[in-house]
């Protein structure tokens, strides 16, 4: 039995719902314009939100430096309340990548939100990966494949659905917040 104390958790896609948020805001904004159509969080199945098609990818992407992203942001089902047990026997560092504004948005999110956790920004003008946090010493829990495989964290997690970013992960996938919490305390890590 290993005994590991630490959780390293991805923000966007695992502690928040992203995809809700984004839509929420694309629908807003575009609701008015010829070609569109409401986008469903649920009917998002691409990284660049393709299906929001009134608007470019990099529009898109300046959503997440918008502080209205941080106010209509929503916890993915049962986050907040796993979170707030796991806590009793886990350190919990929340690892995310994005952009100075998003990752400045983030901090401050996190503090007010779940403020037992730490925050450690990844800035990707800097890297294209979490791979340079020293996570050795923990869990790590991403819906994304790349930083999963690139981790150097005792044991990995792939949360949530099947997407296009995480289809060809092999190892442990938690589906919802209930999964991984039966998942820690099932005996297989403890």
């Amino acid at each position: 039995m290993i005994n590991i104390r630490k959780l390293y958790v991805d923000f966007d896609g695992c502690v928040v719902n992203t995809i809700a948020t984004i839509c929420q805001m694309y629908n807003e904004d575009f609701k008015y314009y010829k070609d569109f159509k409401p986008v469903k969080w649920w009917e998002v199945e691409t990284w660049n939100f393709e299906e929001c098609n009134c608007a470019k990818p990099e529009y898109i992407d300046t959503y997440f430096n918008q502080p209205r992203f941080f106010k209509y942001i929503t916890y993915m089902d049962w986050a907040k309340e796993i979170l707030d047990e796991l806590k009793e026997t886990y350190k919990i560092i929340i690892v995310s990548a994005g952009y100075s504004p998003n990752l400045y948005g983030k901090s401050i999110w996190v503090k007010e939100n779940l403020p037992y956790c730490d925050f450690i920004g990844v800035n990707l003008k800097q890297y294209t990966d979490k791979s340079h946090i020293n996570m050795q010493d923990g869990i790590f829990i991403d819906d994304s494949y790349n930083n999963l495989i690139t981790s150097n964290a005792m044991f990995n997690i792939c949360f949530g659905d099947e997407y296009v970013w995480n289809k060809n992960w092999k190892g442990v996938r938690c589906n919802n917040w209930y999964d991984i919490k039966d998942f820690l305390q099932g005996g297989n890590i403890s």
